[in-house]
């Protein structure tokens, strides 16, 4: 095939017309190689569309701050337990921090969970939030229409009030203007809607609708069940409040003693709590990206490589009519620039349509911020960024070596020939020795996702059909309604052909809905213990298949007014009774901490 016409003059255009004639140059000559064109900008489009799609979600994730104002002063607040980890705040801690701290402008108390609200335009199971009389001047977004709360509301005995969220008011309200008779039923409780939340605001935990939480004046420090979030005053840092409710806590513990269970605070950036948990394995992701692109680089340099040996004659030619190296090169570079550009737009392409898959997939609690990750800016900068990185580490040695030859080697001696193929040799070395890298880092990462697979977490998922149900309080008001429920539901279900075990539980295996609480092991110091409960049937540890060690399950003599009968884990068995029978073992005095009592 003829190449293009080459004008020499351009040597002598002032640069940008130079600019406008490499490129001509380039885009004619790339269109008529279209399939050396096509395996190279595909080559690219892999490398830069994995990329540029694991950093789209980093981006949202880790680096877009969260979307309230001045959220870097935004601090979540926790306890720590003696084991070293966190757990929610005692409700006297609290209000012991909310008034000696000196770090904080305010500080709220929040907590959501999955109920059934009536009012709307059918009843929906929805999260509600139930916050503080601070809450929102904390996080400083301002409803879109009517208002939020009034401190006298979130008083004991205050006027019942609920802001819901811009969704909800559109989809279960019918995106009505006033809200004067507006009133939707939560917790059995009547609540007047006084407020709209900007479309998108849905802290804490995807909340639909915000109510407010009065204190309950709890005296127990070891009843964990608030969690916090604070924004700090200007120009006061995370250390500083660490120090300052430091000295809160050591003053509470020397006042409380062993009735204060909390080995400390802990602060961590609001961001920092919500995103901590998947920071690593998304970099880790993204340096296996990385590697992606780094071979699809080499594979482009040594295929561009063996099309400069190709290109020997016009080389020579070029040079004949006074072409200078530089001028050779710049003509290079502009095609591999060009090639690059055409990758980061397959690439953006194909990172959307990854995107899409992956937001889809992944289950929210895994993957936070979701609703962050889009194409922006910022990602499409990030896209052209590693094209042009892609196009110097792919074009710019081939480009080198085409453009230093002289006049007779440019024709295709011998030496020549035996150097350029030692080059390209050691870019298909690097190439191979990449690819072995990543499918070693691929092998050990399959290999211990293959050994997670295999432990055995004690009990079976297969065929296991699971249903959430949140009963409204104003149909099912106590104990005796809610377990008449469950007595009609539970055999019904188990009735139902094909079905062989159905129970109930307040929680499900890793959804990381779950009680915990401070007990008392008889015969041992008070309030020693502590652990992770759930309430529930007997019919539940059938379902999933987790087999019985010792003792009995839960059967009809374990009813309303009975004696009180607990199952327990090996885990705590071994830590409270180690080398005893815990068969008949008794435990009191649990303070729950997520759930009441």
């Amino acid at each position: 095939m003829t190449p293009p016409a080459y004008d020499s003059s351009a040597d002598a255009a002032i640069p940008f017309d130079a600019f406008l004639q490499d490129a001509r140059y380039a885009a004619r000559r790339l269109s008529t190689n279209w399939g050396f064109t096509l395996l190279i900008v595909f080559t690219l489009s892999l490398g830069i569309g994995a990329t540029t799609s694991v950093f789209s979600v980093i981006n949202g994730v880790l680096i877009r701050p969260l979307p309230y104002p001045e959220s870097s002063r935004l601090v979540a607040v926790a306890e720590r337990n003696a084991s070293g980890g966190t757990m929610d705040v005692a409700e006297p801690n609290f209000v012991d921090l909310h008034e000696q701290n000196r770090s904080f402008d305010v500080l709220a108390s929040y907590g959501s969970g999955p109920t059934t609200v009536l009012g709307g335009s059918e009843p929906a199971l929805a999260t509600v939030a139930e916050v503080s009389s601070e809450f929102f001047p904390v996080m400083a977004v301002a409803p879109v229409g009517g208002r939020v709360f009034t401190r006298e509301e979130t008083l004991p005995g205050g006027i019942a009030t609920a802001v819901v969220s811009y969704d909800y008011w559109r989809d279960q309200l019918g995106g009505e203007i006033t809200f004067a008779n507006r009133t939707l039923t939560i917790f059995g409780k009547t609540v007047q809607v006084v407020g709209v939340m900007p479309q998108g605001f849905d802290f804490p935990d995807a909340s639909n609708v915000w109510i407010p939480e009065p204190l309950d004046g709890i005296a127990s420090r070891s009843a964990h069940n608030l969690e916090l979030v604070g924004r700090l005053r200007s120009g006061v840092d995370l250390a500083h409040a660490r120090g300052d409710l430091g000295v809160i806590y050591a003053r509470l513990k020397s006042t409380y003693g062993d009735g204060m269970d909390a080995t400390g605070f802990d602060l961590r950036t609001l961001q920092e709590k919500l995103v901590g948990s998947v920071e690593r394995p998304l970099l880790l992701l993204l340096g296996a990206a990385a590697f992606v692109l780094l071979i699809a680089c080499t594979n482009v340099a040594s295929t561009l490589l063996a099309a400069a040996a190709r290109r020997r004659g016009e080389m020579a030619l070029r040079a004949a009519l006074g072409a200078s190296r530089s001028r050779v090169l710049r003509q290079l570079t502009t095609e591999g620039v060009l090639l690059s550009l055409l990758g980061a737009a397959g690439g953006l392409a194909l990172a959307a349509a990854m995107l899409r898959a992956l937001v889809s997939l992944a289950p929210a609690a895994a993957l936070p911020r979701a609703s962050e990750i889009r194409l922006d800016a910022t990602v499409v900068v990030f896209a052209v960024a590693v094209g042009m990185l892609a196009a110097i580490a792919s074009s710019l040695l081939p480009a080198l070596r085409a453009s230093s030859a002289s006049i007779g080697r440019q024709m295709g001696t011998r030496g020549d020939v035996a150097a350029g193929g030692a080059v390209w040799s050691a870019l298909v070395a690097t190439e191979v020795a990449l690819a072995i890298l990543l499918l070693l880092g691929s092998g050990l990462v399959a290999k211990s996702f293959s050994k997670v697979l295999s432990i055995d977490p004690g009990f079976k998922n297969e065929g296991v059909l699971t249903v959430q149900i949140a009963l409204p309080q104003s149909s099912y008001p106590d104990e005796a309604s809610l377990e008449a429920f469950f007595q009609r539901v539970i055999p019904a279900v188990a009735a139902i052909p094909d079905v062989q075990h159905a129970g109930a539980s307040t929680n499900l295996p890793f959804t990381g809905m779950i009680g915990n609480g401070s007990i008392s092991i008889e015969g041992q110091t008070p309030h020693d213990g502590y652990g992770d409960y759930a309430v529930a049937t007997s019919g539940f540890f059938s379902a999933f298949g987790i087999p019985l060690k010792r003792g009995r399950l839960f059967d009809d003599r374990d009813r309303a007014g009975a004696p009180d009968v607990a199952v327990v884990n090996q885990v705590l068995a071994n830590k409270y009774w180690p080398g005893e029978d815990p068969i008949g073992k008794r435990i009191h005095d649990l303070t729950y901490d997520n759930y009441g009592p």
